[in-house]
Order: C-alpha cells, then structure tokens, then sequence
C-alpha cells in the first residue's frame, strides 16, 4: 500500500540537489522512517508533500529495516527503516498539510 511522507522544509533544498543527482543516473534515492510501514511493499509508492501539496512520487526498490546508510549528495548518514526508491514522477497532486511520519495513500 503507497504511503505519503513530508519533506520538512529545512530540506527542500537538499531534496533539490538530490533530484539532480538521481536525474543524471546511478544515484540511490532512499527515504529514513523510524518504524517500518507493515502495509509497504516492493512495488508501492511513496508521495511526498512539499510547499504545501503532493510534488512527486517514487516507486520502491526495497526496504532495509534497522539499516545504516549514508546520503551521496549530502554526505549525512541516516539509520533506521530505509526505503530505497527509484521511478521518480512529478505528480501536481492535492494540496496536504505538512505532518510527521507517513500516512498510507488516502485518495
């Protein structure tokens, strides 16, 4: 089941150049939640709400729980649940307030 994440604004502009990179190929795109989403499968989706709507999606490749891995762009190294994604979509969704964690796919 897709599920919908924020990025928090202190992002936006790291997401930028990280869009950049994976645009250019052989970039890994991966997200950091606390706690394994239990309905998130290969294949599913996760959106992401930025300024305010859903701006884009990627599909996901796979799911590392209590995983260790470091941003090639920024050079942060995030632990927890990873989920590694791919197929980046611009979407020009709804608009959704900005909250913490994730949400499974409303609409």
């Amino acid at each position: 089941m897709d599920i919908v994440v924020t990025i928090p604004k202190s992002e936006y502009r790291n997401d930028d150049r990280e869009t950049v990179v994976y645009q250019q190929g052989d970039y890994e795109q991966f997200w950091q939640l606390t706690r394994r989403p239990k309905n998130l499968n290969m294949g599913d989706r996760v959106y992401f709400v930025k300024h305010g709507y859903i701006e884009s999606s990627m599909k996901v490749k796979r799911i590392e729980v209590k995983a260790t891995a470091t941003c090639e762009v920024t050079s942060r190294i995030w632990n927890g649940c990873l989920i590694f994604m791919d197929d980046l979509r611009h979407e020009q969704l709804e608009q959704v307030r900005g909250f913490q964690g994730f949400r499974y796919r409303w609409w």
